[in-house]
């Protein structure tokens, strides 16, 4: 006789995402709820230099500050890195309740989540996110992990944080390659879920747009609901969150073939949504491809020689977690705003649309800008 019994655990995760230029007294409310002596502080190398007063302010606020700085750079995103790091927690005993503050963009935050999930089991994670691409995307919605020569992100673990506080002045600093990276993330929320965010930026130009702090604060918040309503609706990407790689299948082979740090991620996608176009439009899509590839010297992809071939970014994909037993997986579009999952068992069709996404992108760098 075979005695059985059920278990049933309920998952009740709940937290702010605060979004100013200066979100201080969010940060205050973070420390009372955590008021020990200990916090660990993980932060960018770029972000200690150019936003150190914003550091010394959180740091200050706990008596004994832990603190580490992150090497900037996607190749940080590594085993040896996330084990060091882990060392460093470990080194200073911590308690359960000790947080953990992700201060810098996806780089930090992912890694700096993926250690608070996994030290002591779980330690509480606060993010910090002072990139655009971190305030829109990575670091909402419980994704953590670190790339591994097999993949990017293969490696990982859904933990969600217990507040993400985003301090918009913090955008001033960025470069224009750090800056369209969630620029890219921006035009993906558009096309899955948002037609107007393309349409209010069809008129701008990447400079405008950080000009335009009015502006910039509005686009982030209508991101920012995008992908919270997905993430409420799906936390660990069983079937609706997978809208969110739209591109990004594309993207990861891309990242791969090119190597990681040749392209940054922002770019990586934006071409992934040309291709990703491309492929709506062999199944039936009816969509204004413009107001996509109109960004295209804004992206600054014309300083970039993609040297690879359809048949190498086809062999790429071979590893994507998106792939299934029998064929990849696509999210692509019905139209702007309708977004689904396809999956493609002819790698003949795949191989066409890298093609022509790549002929594509070869006349777009034509284009005057």
């Amino acid at each position: 006789m075979l005695d059985k019994q059920q278990v049933r655990t309920q998952q009740s995760d709940e937290y702010i995402i605060a979004v100013g230029e200066d979100p201080s007294s969010e940060i205050q409310k973070v420390v009372a709820v955590y008021p020990g002596p200990k916090a660990f502080f993980f932060v960018d190398s770029n972000v200690m230099k150019l936003q150190a007063k914003l550091v010394d302010q959180i740091t200050a606020l706990y008596e004994e500050p832990l603190v580490y700085k992150v090497p900037a750079g996607e190749a940080s995103k590594s085993v040896e890195q996330w084990s060091e790091m882990v060392s460093f927690c470990l080194s200073h005993h911590p308690h359960r309740n000790v947080p953990v503050f992700a201060i810098g963009g996806g780089v930090t935050g992912d890694l700096a989540g993926f250690v608070a999930s996994t030290v002591l089991r779980g330690l509480p994670l606060i993010h910090i996110p002072t990139t655009l691409l971190a305030i829109v995307d990575s670091s909402i919605g419980g994704k953590t992990g670190i790339n591994h020569e097999a993949g990017k992100n293969l490696v990982g673990s859904f933990y969600q944080p217990k507040a993400v506080i985003a301090p918009l002045k913090a955008l001033q600093t960025l470069s224009d390659q750090e800056f369209i990276c969630g620029f890219g993330e921006i035009l993906k929320y558009g096309a899955i879920a948002d037609p107007d965010i393309l349409t209010i930026l069809s008129t701008k130009d990447l400079s405008e747009l950080r000009e335009n702090v009015s502006l910039l604060g509005s686009i982030v918040q209508r991101s920012i609901k995008v992908k919270t309503d997905v993430v409420i609706r799906d936390t660990q990407e069983s079937n609706l969150r997978m809208i969110l790689n739209y591109g990004h299948t594309f993207a990861h082979a891309i990242e791969k073939q090119m190597g990681y740090g040749k392209i940054s991620h922002g770019q990586a996608v934006y071409i992934g949504m040309i291709a990703a176009g491309i492929l709506s439009k062999e199944l039936g899509a009816t969509i204004k491809e413009e107001l996509i590839e109109q960004h295209f010297g804004s992206m600054m992809i014309s300083d970039i020689e993609i040297d690879i071939t359809p048949d190498q970014l086809l062999n790429a994909m071979q590893s994507d977690k998106k792939r299934s037993s029998t064929g990849l997986r696509f999210v692509v579009l019905k139209q702007y705003g309708r977004p689904y999952v396809e999956q493609i068992d002819d790698t003949a069709l795949i191989e066409q649309v890298w093609s022509s996404t790549l002929t594509r992108i070869e006349e777009l760098k034509m284009q005057p800008v």
